[in-house]
């Protein structure tokens, strides 16, 4: 099957728990439906999005024992949604599918929200997301709202590893840019 070529993708202004504003270019599958529905527009604003917290890395290239390019997932924020052309788009760190708009996680409990975005991922990722799930749901009953400090501190060595996998020099370019 051969891979649809756009003009314009859909990307998307996230923030992590840990407020800093990341740029995503959504999935091939989001893409089509925001083309195909304009009221999915509307269900993007403000929903919770699995984001990869680091690049993703082709383990073949390293000499690591570990041969998962899996990046760590967290849930980010949707500020806002918009069309980029595709030359400055495919710069852009990809999404994962999942989301839940802002109608539904912001009423439902959290185990409904949990058990649809950990998906499968990874244990340490599953509990990454359930802290930034239950984060952004006390964001909206509580003044002051913290992510969680041990989660976020081990979330900052898996992803620090993951820069270190990905090489040293990136490393040193992006560290500011992915540390939480």
């Amino acid at each position: 099957m051969k891979l649809m070529k756009l003009k314009k993708y859909w990307c998307a202004d996230v923030i992590r728990s840990d407020g800093k504003m990341v740029q995503y270019r959504l999935t091939l599958d989001l893409q089509m439906a925001l083309n195909s529905d304009s009221r999915g527009r509307n269900e993007m604003q403000r929903a919770l999005l699995v984001i990869p917290l680091t690049p993703y890395y082709d383990p073949r290239s390293s000499k690591s024992k570990d041969k998962s390019g899996v990046p760590p997932f967290g849930i980010g924020m949707v500020k806002k949604i918009y069309r980029m052309s595709a030359n400055r788009a495919h710069h852009l760190q990809i999404s994962r599918s999942q989301f839940i708009g802002y109608q539904y996680w912001s009423v439902r409990p959290f185990k409904i929200c949990n058990t649809y975005l950990k998906h499968d991922y990874p244990w340490f990722s599953q509990k990454q997301i359930a802290a930034d799930i239950t984060y952004w749901q006390n964001r909206l009953f509580k003044a002051h709202v913290r992510p969680s400090r041990w989660w976020q501190w081990v979330t900052n060595l898996r992803i620090k590893r993951q820069l270190r996998r990905i090489s040293r020099d990136a490393y040193r370019q992006q560290r500011r840019k992915w540390v939480l």
